[in-house]
């Protein structure tokens, strides 16, 4: 969705995509000169925000997710930063921003060390791939060995990511330059919802129905549980990670230069913190409102996550919303991220970070508002509303179209890992026979045997009987 409102109305014009990556101007040498150093300051601050977001996702990781060693998540994540920074400088760069394009499929020719590498470009790559481990690794990190933890980081952001970028953030990307039903269209994703945070949510998601089913924690059960003085720890992760989003977002000069005159650094500062506080507001409110105990560990922890899926969801057209707007769309991400997140937690699945409920559906929503809610150039009030559906039907396709993409190439990975047995976890057989010890220990346990008249004669009682079934339900939750 990159059709902006010249002077006539019912004329447009295509200008780039997105977050311009491009160095080049036909402005004299001065002006160039000045492009240049806007853009060297804009990477610089996106490489320390990321930098600050890996930080940040470790503490959140090391204050959400029970394991034995904590130094096992702080070697992990170091080891998988170092793997992305590789695998994408020496070929991820290559496939996503080379200076030629195979149908806008995928980019070829440039290397990352030649005299006129986009480097502009090479430091949002980084970015996003350091962002899109990280929150794989939140669903990975406790439960999946380090060689495949360490292959998907490496298939990520060598591979995949590159050709999303390709796709969706280069000039010559097949998904910015289409037509459909005679509109020109051009895909809308300024944050990274479709190339980073959608896809990466997915491809935990999928890890974690391979993994198996969670195993059933009883409060203070658990030795292993996290305790009250870790809430600053945790605290300031969120605030960390919230951060390293702002930076990510951060518009170069030459994405301004391309675009109507006005502080996009500002709009796009603003109304990150304004989606912050949305998130959290609406989700501290809901929780006083439901529950009235907000003064507990995990309640803290939802209304931070609350604060960076508000963030999540006006991402992909953060530089196109108006304040208030921006306000209320993050408010409604909020709402959607306390609801889901609640129905994860009650499910088996193993999320302890809400990586699903903030990344993949306040980021799937995010992709489909701009056409309808932005305000300025992109889509001015003026654009008739069929133009509007028709954006919005190509963002729709886009969006089916790389999480299928997504599916099949992560079904085909986790496929050879479960057959070469290489998802195979020490840390869950252990996890699963504690739950077993676990359940011939409940003193509750033969008020169930009661109700369901199981005597000492019970072995002779068919598999799919009612003992069989709540020893399932116990073991395994």
């Amino acid at each position: 969705m990159a059709y902006f409102e010249n002077t006539d109305v019912n004329k447009f014009f295509e200008p780039t995509n997105a977050l311009e990556f491009s160095n080049e101007t036909s402005s004299g040498p001065e002006d160039l000169r000045h492009v240049w150093v806007e853009n060297s300051i804009t990477s610089v601050v996106r490489i320390i925000s990321i930098l600050l977001l890996r930080i940040g996702f470790i503490l959140v990781q090391v204050g959400s997710i029970p394991v034995e060693n904590a130094f096992m998540i702080i070697f992990r994540n170091i080891l998988e930063i170092a793997v992305v920074i590789f695998s994408y400088g020496f070929m991820g760069f290559y496939l996503s921003f080379g200076k030629k394009s195979f149908y806008g499929i995928i980019n070829y020719d440039g290397y990352i060390g030649d005299k006129d590498a986009d480097l502009s470009s090479a430091a949002l790559g980084f970015s996003a791939c350091l962002l899109a481990t990280a929150i794989t690794s939140s669903m990975f990190i406790a439960r999946l060995h380090q060689v495949p933890m360490l292959l998907i980081a490496f298939f990520t952001s060598a591979f995949f990511l590159p050709v999303l970028m390709c796709w969706c953030w280069s000039n010559r990307g097949w998904m910015t330059m289409a037509t459909i039903l005679e509109e020109r269209v051009s895909i809308k994703d300024f944050g990274g919802n479709l190339v980073v945070h959608v896809p990466s949510a997915i491809i935990g998601l999928m890890g974690a129905l391979f993994l198996g089913r969670r195993i059933m924690k009883l409060k203070d059960v658990d030795r292993f549980s996290l305790g009250h003085e870790y809430t600053s720890g945790i605290v300031t992760g969120y605030f960390f990670v919230i951060i390293g989003h702002i930076g990510f977002n951060l518009p170069t000069a030459s994405y301004e230069s391309s675009h109507g005159l006005k502080d996009y650094i500002s709009l796009i500062s603003i109304n990150s913190l304004m989606a912050m506080g949305a998130g959290i507001l609406v989700v501290s409110l809901v929780i006083l409102i439901i529950t009235r105990d907000t003064y507990r560990y995990w309640i803290i922890v939802k209304c931070l996550q609350g604060g960076l899926a508000g963030v999540v969801t006006v991402s992909a057209g953060i530089d196109v919303y108006s304040p208030s707007i921006n306000f209320a769309i993050a408010c409604v991400g909020g709402f959607i991220f306390y609801f889901f997140s609640n129905v994860i937690h009650f499910s088996a699945l193993e999320d302890c970070c809400n990586v699903l409920a903030v990344y993949l559906l306040c980021g799937c929503l995010g992709v489909l508002i701009p056409p309808l809610l932005a305000n300025g150039e992109n889509l001015g009030l003026a654009v008739p509303m069929r133009l509007r559906l028709v954006h919005l039907l190509w963002q729709f396709i886009c969006l089916i179209i790389i999480i299928l993409i997504i599916a099949i190439f992560y079904l085909a990975i986790f496929t050879v890992f479960h057959v070469t047995r290489m998802l195979k976890n020490h840390f869950e057989k252990l996890n699963h026979q504690r739950a077993k010890v676990l359940y011939g220990r409940l003193p509750w346990k033969k008020y169930f045997d009661r109700i369901f008249k199981i005597s000492d004669k019970s072995k002779e009682l068919s598999p799919g009987s009612n003992r069989s079934q709540l020893n399932q339900t116990f073991t395994v939750l």
